[in-house]
């Protein structure tokens, strides 16, 4: 045999070789990390053994069964089980924990109050995301999995848990559950990073098992229709209390290109309204009738909550329109000049002051550095009037914008609202945390039953995890905790209506 070709052979031997160890390596890895999820239930959590999911080798317990008597009704689910559904989205609550019980992530306001990670830019409201029959809109799996799977549940555990009917579980409306789960449907190889004011006390480093504590809220078929109903009510009911159309909806442009057919013209346009009578010193045209956040009809309160004053959005919305008359409306034209001279236009340059809010009145957003302080008192005192042309930054800004900035006039207050199909549609804009520093803490105590444990898998400490022990009671090495947090941006939902109220500079 020629002696390149026989030294290939033998170099191609040694690298599969090498390669099926280390493929070997790995898998045993998430079976060692398995064996310990469940050396830890059986040392802390016994009863929850037979609560075992083949599934994707997690563990359940039931806190609440959910609702199953309400029926089915419009877009409703009411209390039907997930995962009869082909097609749902679902609103829910979550917290992340590891096995010592730190959070690592959290979208409860009260659980951000404890650990002292509360922030006003944070819309602490329950997430939505798609459950359908295939998991395409990034649902962590091991919750995916919970929601579209029949639980099995121990007889014994049914037995000792008055909150069980039975020994198999649906996950519907009102159901909370507690999920252990291993890394392979956590947050697998990925440590998190959780941002925008839903950050934990620690991360949870990548490979670990977590607990995920889960709440449904309610459950729809769509959410597009959810929130183009939420702005027609309140637009309908902002035109009967003025007894007109202020609220008026955006047409098609007779020279728009875009080729619609006769009977879709309405429905392309339909959640998108602009509002030239609105007046922040006329109180007759700046009272807004804001919903409870999401109009989930569950037992929340207002956007702010208890945060002081602001748990009062009467006394919130008092001081947004005394800070905009006091800014703005000597810089305003009179009435009388809302002429077609004073349109904006397509090509029209508009200087916009804008609050951004929800339509719970939850402001996500302004170039109004009194309004930010007011939010927060340690808000920059910097600001930045937005320049816009229809014409030349259609792609720069929200679709809604392009559509309604033209249709208003230079040098008066206007709002926009809109579904978030002309906004940030089924992506929404995830929320950032920037922090000036941070601290580290080392661990380094650990339980010597899983030292031991992880002794007879010494191969695991030495090849995969040059660190220390994995332990699940401590952890050895260390783990970060960001501090001093300096500027968090607000977290976009997807399918999220938003209202925006203006003041436009004069035509120069």
């Amino acid at each position: 045999m020629n002696r390149k070709i026989a030294f290939l052979v033998v170099i191609t031997v040694l690298c599969t070789g090498f390669l099926s160890c280390v493929k070997e390596a790995v898998e045993d890895l998430q079976q060692v990390e398995n064996r310990a999820l469940r050396a830890w239930i059986k040392k802390n959590k016994p009863e929850l053994l037979e609560n075992y999911q083949e599934e994707g080798g997690y563990y359940v317990d039931v806190k609440q069964w959910g609702d199953v008597t309400t029926i089915k009704e419009g877009n409703d689910f009411g209390g039907e089980p997930i995962m009869d559904q082909d097609t749902c989205w679902m609103f829910y609550r979550f917290t992340g924990y590891n096995l010592s019980g730190d959070v690592c992530i959290t979208r409860s306001e009260n659980v951000a109050r404890l650990q002292g990670k509360y922030s006003v830019y944070t819309h602490y409201v329950p997430y939505l995301n798609y459950c359908g029959v295939s998991n395409d809109n990034g649902l962590m799996e091991g919750t995916y999995i919970s929601t579209r799977n029949e639980i099995k549940l121990g007889e014994e555990y049914v037995k000792n848990n008055p909150e069980c009917h039975s020994t198999t579980f649906r996950m519907r409306k009102g159901s909370k559950v507690w999920l252990y789960l291993p890394s392979s449907i956590g947050f697998g190889t990925s440590s998190t990073s959780p941002s925008g004011g839903y950050e934990g006390q620690f991360t949870l480093d990548n490979s670990k098992p977590m607990i995920m504590e889960v709440e449904i809220l309610r459950v729809i078929k769509n959410p597009s229709d959810k929130e183009i109903g939420m702005v027609d009510q309140l637009v309908a009911h902002s035109n009967l209390t003025y007894g007109r159309d202020v609220w008026k909806k955006v047409e098609k442009p007779e020279d728009e290109d875009k080729d619609l057919e006769d009977e879709t013209e309405d429905e392309f346009f339909k959640g998108l309204y602009y509002n030239t009578d609105y007046d922040p010193s006329n109180v007759s045209t700046s009272t807004f009738g804001y919903m409870k956040p999401e109009n989930l009809d569950i037992d929340v309160k207002n956007a702010y909550h208890d945060n002081g004053a602001y748990s009062n959005m009467s006394e919130l919305e008092t001081k947004i329109d005394s800070i905009l008359v006091a800014k703005f409306k000597d810089r305003a034209i009179p009435e009388s000049e809302r002429t077609d001279d004073n349109l904006i236009g397509t090509g029209g340059v508009a200087k916009i002051w804008y609050v951004g809010r929800f339509l719970d009145g939850f402001v996500f957003d302004t170039n109004i550095p009194e309004i930010k302080q007011l939010i927060d008192k340690t808000a920059s005192s910097s600001s930045s009037v937005i320049s816009y042309c229809a014409e030349s930054d259609e792609t720069s800004y929200i679709t809604a914008w392009y559509h309604c900035v033209p249709k208003l006039y230079y040098g008066s207050f206007a709002s926009i609202m809109t579904t978030s199909g002309f906004a940030y549609g089924n992506a929404g804009v995830s929320g950032s945390t920037s922090s000036s520093s941070s601290a580290s803490y080392d661990y380094s105590l650990y339980d010597p039953y899983y030292s031991g444990y992880y002794d007879y898998y010494g191969y695991y400490n030495t090849y995969m995890n040059p660190y220390g022990y994995y332990d699940y009671s401590n952890y050895s090495g260390s783990s970060s905790a960001n501090v001093d947090t300096s500027t968090i941006s607000t977290e976009i939902l997807p399918y999220n209506p938003l209202i925006f109220y203006v003041f436009i500079e004069k035509k120069k």
